[in-house]
């Protein structure tokens, strides 16, 4: 993704529906503020102002606890990426002591595997569909494995290390496919989403004297509410958005893969 600043990082479309929000919010106040609307509520700042405390530690409470739920999921994606990679990486290294013909095989199904997950993979996972594909090409590295033919006491030992490795890698590819396919309950996005709406909406009664100072605090708040709702969506699923984990260690190996 290279190292652009980070307001570069936000898509044109987002930054348009956030100056929209905000836009929508400040003249929704600023015509409240116009006709008195404000006055209604002048002995009430207090109460407003207790209420908009209550909902604003209920959302920064239920708002840190789904980010750290949710890029737990993210870092563990990546983690098992480059283990999973990593376990390949070392299928290939440790099979050398074979005979070139016994070799090839395993070489070229992971080579093939490699492949599949770049090219189709991370697509086939952030739609949440089947994976089926891949799934056959990781089948095929197994059986190149269990499958090779040794005629020594050596590549005996040989067989059992890449036996074990390509367990690891295994079991490396079912933790990332499981950890992959978890996305926030929708209740619980639903749940976030209205409490930040209510945010700004109780800004609009709150009693601000000062026009310019309502103008600024409410552009704020929903700023600061919209891109929080943005962070939280795009991180939710680990391989589409702006923030995604990448398929590197994958193509790598593909290319690396002798």
């Amino acid at each position: 993704m290279g190292d652009p600043s980070a307001f570069q990082i936000i898509p044109d479309e987002t930054r348009v529906r956030g100056l929209q929000f905000i836009g929508t919010a400040v003249a929704v106040y600023v015509v409240l503020h116009l006709v008195g609307f404000h006055r209604l509520f002048a002995n009430d700042a207090e109460g407003v102002g207790a209420l908009l405390q209550i909902i604003g530690t209920l959302y920064s409470v239920v708002y840190a606890f789904a980010i750290y739920v949710i890029w737990g999921q993210f870092a563990a994606v990546e983690n098992e990426i480059v283990k999973e990679s990593g376990a390949l990486s070392d299928l290939v290294l440790f099979s050398k002591p074979l005979k070139e013909t016994t070799r090839e095989p395993i070489v070229r199904s992971v080579r093939a595997y490699a492949h599949g997950v770049v090219e189709s993979e991370w697509a086939t996972l952030s739609h949440q569909k089947s994976t089926e594909k891949t799934d056959r090409l990781f089948s095929s590295v197994i059986s190149s494995v269990t499958e090779a033919k040794l005629e020594d006491a050596s590549g005996g030992r040989v067989h059992e290390r890449l036996l074990e490795i390509s367990n690891q890698a295994s079991a490396h590819r079912q933790e990332r496919l499981a950890v992959s396919a978890k996305r926030m309950p929708r209740t619980l996005m639903l749940f976030v989403t209205v409490t930040a709406c209510t945010i700004p909406f109780l800004f609009l009664f709150f009693p601000f004297q000062n026009l310019a100072l309502g103008i600024i605090s409410i552009a704020i708040a929903t700023m600061l509410l919209f891109f929080a709702n943005f962070v939280l969506t795009d991180l939710d699923n680990p391989f589409e958005g702006t923030w995604n984990v990448n398929s590197n260690a994958f193509n790598e190996l593909a290319n690396h893969c002798r």
